[in-house]
């Protein structure tokens, strides 16, 4: 009887801990953070920074696997907030370029920079038992060049095979709908080359299976004059050996990979979010070492294609680091946002 009487109350007490915990979690506000597929960097990152967000905030940040072609008009219907994207692919989505032609209205998509974040390295890769050293070798081979609604795959692509003078009517050009799926055409021989991203779940399968090669790029202003015609954000990286895929010392394309968020988003939340990231930056890299380039130092600067949203900027003030530059830059981003739309 006594044991019962026992095991009656743990259990009560049970009940009243799971019911506390269900009002919470059922209480706690949602905001939804746009990222990509499974088996992406971007997918990877934007877990670790939704699941940081949420212990420090008390906020429920549900992560949407989707790439920024899919959340960015879930941005206009306000059912996404925010969500890290490639800067190439958001600017095409907010200038109305194709792949995102008459976007709403043909204005684009209207949202704004919180933080610009880790360097995203960038090349195509092969496999490391086919006998291909550059990009110029690619000619008239298999190469994943159309990425569906995955418009800054593409781009990369694309950039990359111009970067060597290439275009895609020197290859033959494979089709999938996502970043990982490139990859996995490689594997599976549907493809001979496609766009890999350092330090992304998909290469360690390659690696695993016949090993990686990330192809060099040509550093050279003419060949990244060339990059430049299909993204502007492109950059130089000389990405050290040691990796998935580089078996030496390698120049890939780069960017910095950005937190955007819709442009009517809660101010509060967004200096909430914003605060997490800055105070608790340190810890970032020990969840995941694809964040190890996630510094407070690059969250404000220039390289920004989008202007930066007015909460960002007052956050940014208050920790004394907006200066004369980036408000000059923000203008300029401004005023030619409202030259495009008048025009």
């Amino acid at each position: 009887m006594k044991n019962n009487k026992i095991l009656n109350a743990i259990l009560r007490t049970s009940l009243v801990v799971v019911m506390s915990i269900t009002t919470t979690l059922a209480s706690a506000k949602i905001v939804v953070m746009g990222g990509n597929p499974a088996g992406s960097l971007f997918y990877t990152q934007a877990q670790v920074l939704a699941s940081t967000i949420s212990r420090y905030t008390g906020y429920r940040v549900d992560v949407l696997p989707q790439s920024g072609s899919v959340f960015f008009p879930m941005f206009m219907t306000k059912e996404v907030d925010f969500g890290i994207a490639s800067p190439v692919e958001a600017k095409l989505a907010y200038d109305a370029k194709a792949p995102f032609e008459g976007a709403n209205g043909g204005k684009g998509y209207d949202m704004r920079t919180l933080m610009l974040g880790s360097i995203n390295r960038l090349s195509l890769v092969t496999r490391e038992s086919d006998n291909i050293k550059t990009i110029g070798d690619l000619r008239g081979l298999r190469v994943v060049a159309d990425y569906g609604a995955f418009a800054g795959a593409t781009k990369t692509a694309l950039a990359a095979l111009a970067n060597a003078g290439l275009t895609t009517n020197d290859i033959k050009i494979v089709r999938v709908s996502s970043y990982p799926e490139g990859v996995r055409a490689v594997m599976e021989g549907r493809a001979d080359a496609a766009v890999g991203s350092v330090g992304s779940g998909i290469l360690q399968e390659l690696e695993a299976q016949s090993g990686a090669r990330l192809l060099p790029i040509d550093p050279s202003p003419e060949a990244m004059a060339r990059s430049h015609e299909l993204g502007a954000a492109f950059v130089v990286y000389r990405a050290n050996a040691g990796p998935i895929g580089l078996k030496v010392d390698t120049d890939v394309l780069s960017y910095q990979t950005t937190l955007y968020a819709r442009s009517d988003m809660d101010d509060k939340d967004i200096k909430k979010s914003m605060a997490v990231l800055w105070d608790h930056a340190n810890e970032l890299p020990a969840i995941t070492r694809t964040l190890s380039t996630w510094k407070r130092s690059r969250y404000a600067n220039t390289d920004a294609v989008i202007p930066f949203h007015p909460a960002a900027i007052e956050f940014y003030r208050e920790k004394g680091v907006w200066t004369d530059e980036l408000e000059a830059h923000q203008q300029q981003l401004l005023k030619a946002r409202q030259q495009r739309i008048d025009n």
